[in-house]
């Protein structure tokens, strides 16, 4: 048996309709952020994290060159300190007169530093530690002072006094060599650990500022992947038969939102479409009854015309039963004309597709006799095996008419020679109930089968048939929630089943005559 593929449909009622009205009335009132606007203000924040990561990269940079001259500042501090020292120990030593005014240069060079840096050597070292150094610095300088102007060069170098200053001045100078050593060391460390923590804040920075790019691709991929998901799963379902309105996911308008709007479109001008499909369909079916409905008609038409010819030629001959009775027949046969034309124009009318519940006995005996004329025609015998004590479906009567009817049709073109036809309905499965139409024709192929249900694929010679007959049942029974198989073998017959869901207060009932038999 072949079996294919049924997705669930359901119709496109009204409701649903003004559901997707008011969507679309809320998404034309909504912002518009389009998805040009989403990139462009996505790769705008980064753009700007990144030029806000470089200026204050180009700002830290530019405050640690300074204090890196700072620290430069500081060792020539400390460089001019130890001249000072070792023209004091020269002076000391070799009484060398010009020893004493080298020392005061390079402290005043010194001092000076110290003054010209003092805010920003303030920023790098303790408060403590520089207002040492500038204390000693000043004694240092006062001392080295008083003793370029006291003492006396010649003949006075055993003095107790020259002694006493002396040993203060290298007590001062080392401590202002201590000092402005300490000073420095204090300088580098900053500088040092203000260059770690650039590192750390740039390293820092480097993966926020990843982190970022990665959250705003995956954010701009997910804003344009999952929609374009969306869209692409609307039209498989929709190239499956699957009618039903999209609700665009957004609040807001997009380009996606756009798409799904003129997806819904699509789908009411599709569904239009199919139900003008049907109609024609419908049409190409009376077209196909013609010959039969013509004979169907012809006889009653016969009928009446020599009743009423007679009556016109012999009226005074008959008495008044006889008279009556022979309008008795023309009535009767008036009837059976009018029957066969509202039928005809019963299965032609134009109505919506509402569930209701159907009495299949009912189904195929009106089905069976719109065709009874063609089976007549092509020698085939027809046989209803349905049962009237069947549960009703879900449906609706006029287009499973059309379903059973088109089954008919291609079950009698499939026996040219002749053969029998048969209807066949049970409760297979739990809720389900299957309606088979059999044929003892000339079958169909295994390599053909694929594609018996495909629109417009036809295997009879041209003006016979358009191939849209199976396809529409295909979609009228989806459309109910059921399902068509097929079984065919070649030379011996093709039987098609239709699988319908069981009316629900008929599901009970049909249980509880089930159980009642059961007991008998």
């Amino acid at each position: 048996m072949k079996t294919f593929p049924n997705p669930v449909t359901s119709p496109m009622d009204t409701s649903m309709v003004d559901t997707i009205l008011e969507v679309e009335k809320e998404l034309s009132r909504g912002p518009k952020l389009s998805i040009r606007f989403r990139i462009t203000l996505a790769f705008s924040v980064a753009i700007l994290f990144s030029f806000a990561m470089g200026i204050s990269s180009m700002i830290f940079i530019s405050r640690l060159n300074t204090n890196h001259e700072i620290v430069n500042r500081a060792g020539n501090l400390v460089l001019n300190v130890e001249r000072a020292r070792r023209h004091e120990k020269n002076f000391f030593l070799y009484n060398a007169k010009t020893d004493i005014f080298d020392a005061l240069a390079s402290i005043h060079v010194a001092s000076e530093i110290l003054q010209n840096e003092s805010q920003g050597m303030r920023s790098l070292v303790a408060p403590d530690a520089f207002a040492r150094l500038q204390k000693e610095l000043t004694d240092y300088i006062s001392l080295l002072t008083d003793i370029s102007k006291n003492r006396r060069i010649a003949g006075k170098a055993g003095d107790a006094q020259d002694v006493g200053i002396e040993a203060r001045i290298r007590i001062t100078g080392h401590r202002v060599l201590t000092y402005a050593t300490e000073l420095m060391n204090q300088a580098r460390l900053k500088v040092h650990s203000r260059a770690q923590m650039f590192m750390t804040a740039a390293v820092f920075s480097l993966i926020i500022n990843l982190i970022v790019m990665v959250w705003l691709a995956s954010e701009l991929a997910r804003q344009i992947l999952q929609p374009l998901g969306r869209a692409v799963a609307y039209t498989e379902r929709i190239a499956a038969g699957d009618f039903r309105p999209v609700t665009p996911a957004r609040k807001y308008r997009d380009e996606f939102s756009t798409l799904a709007i003129a997806i819904n479109c699509m789908i009411r001008e599709l569904v239009e479409k199919h139900d003008q499909l049907l109609q024609s369909r419908k049409m190409a079916a009376v077209g196909t009854l013609t010959s039969g409905i013509a004979h169907e008609l012809n006889n009653p038409l016969n009928n009446i015309s020599l009743t009423t010819e007679t009556l016109i030629e012999d009226l005074d001959s008959f008495s008044h039963d006889e008279t009556i009775e022979m309008l008795k027949d023309i009535f009767v046969q008036v009837e059976r004309a009018s029957a066969t034309v509202r039928d005809l124009l019963d299965f032609t009318r134009r109505d919506k597709t509402i569930a209701e519940p159907v009495v299949v006995a009912e189904l195929a005996e009106s089905s069976l006799k719109l065709v009874e004329n063609e089976c007549s025609l092509a020698n085939v015998e027809s046989e209803n095996r349905i049962k009237e004590d069947l549960p009703r479906v879900r449906g609706n009567f006029r287009s499973l008419q059309q379903v059973v009817l088109n089954l008919l049709i291609n079950a009698i073109q499939a026996m040219p020679d002749g053969g029998r036809l048969r209807l066949d309905a049970r409760c297979e499965e739990p809720g389900w109930l299957r309606i088979d139409v059999s044929d003892t024709g000339v079958g169909i192929p295994e390599d053909i089968l694929e594609r018996a249900f495909d629109p417009f694929f036809t295997t009879k010679e041209v003006g016979i048939g358009t191939g849209l007959g199976l396809s529409v049942s295909y979609g009228i029974i989806e459309k109910m929630g059921g399902r068509i198989t097929v079984r065919s073998e070649v030379g011996s017959g093709t039987t098609f089943s239709v699988f319908l869901h069981i009316w629900e207060d008929d599901s009970q009932s049909s249980d509880d005559a089930q159980k009642m038999k059961d007991l008998r």
